[in-house]
């Protein structure tokens, strides 16, 4: 059944329609908060938090966005809410979710290219640690999630134009501090 139905139907009071919308969506919202906070536990609650948010703005609900979008709209904010609550870096693995992982890529187990995969790492980690919770959570909405500048934008609360703007100058800023490791 499509997500609009699923909607309408939650809206009416059909609480079977709104089970579907999260079984749907649950476990890939519970990996974005994965990558967002590193915590299971925290990822599980904000995952509850998340529906329970999504129920409670069923009213506010438009067609105009899909539903995938709306949600990671609320999934956005909790997660950027978390990260300023606990003066923490947003943390994502894009290494890893853009097929870039240097480890598997690795056929060595020489103790130099293991050094270096982790330094690798541990620069990306400081670098993006680096960047406003917001840039962080829409990169991970552009290359953890594959949404299109549009998604992001909707999800976000900003043009489109400002999220390419974003995206752009993210990139630099990790692009800067991986810079040691993109010359060797």
């Amino acid at each position: 059944m499509e997500d609009d139905i699923l909607m309408q139907r939650a809206k009416g009071g059909d609480h079977d329609a709104f089970r579907q919308v999260v079984e749907r969506y649950q476990r890939e919202i519970y990996n974005y908060f994965i990558r967002s906070t590193g915590s299971i536990e925290d990822s599980e609650d904000m995952t509850q938090h998340c529906f329970v948010n999504l129920y409670n703005s069923l009213g506010r609900y438009r067609r105009s966005a899909s539903l995938r979008t709306f949600i990671y709209r609320i999934a956005t904010n909790l997660a950027i809410s978390f990260s300023r609550k606990r003066k923490l870096p947003l943390s994502l693995d894009i290494l890893v979710e853009g097929g870039c992982d240097p480890a598997s890529e690795s056929s060595s187990d020489r103790p130099e290219d293991l050094a270096y995969v982790r330094e690798l790492q541990q620069a990306y980690v400081e670098s993006l640690a680096k960047l406003p919770a917001e840039w962080s959570m829409i990169l991970d909405l552009r290359i953890g999630k594959e949404l299109s500048y549009k998604e992001i934008a909707d999800a976000v609360g900003r043009s489109v134009s400002s999220v390419e703007s974003i995206l752009f100058r993210a990139r630099e800023k990790l692009s800067a501090g991986m810079a040691p490791f993109l010359s060797r």
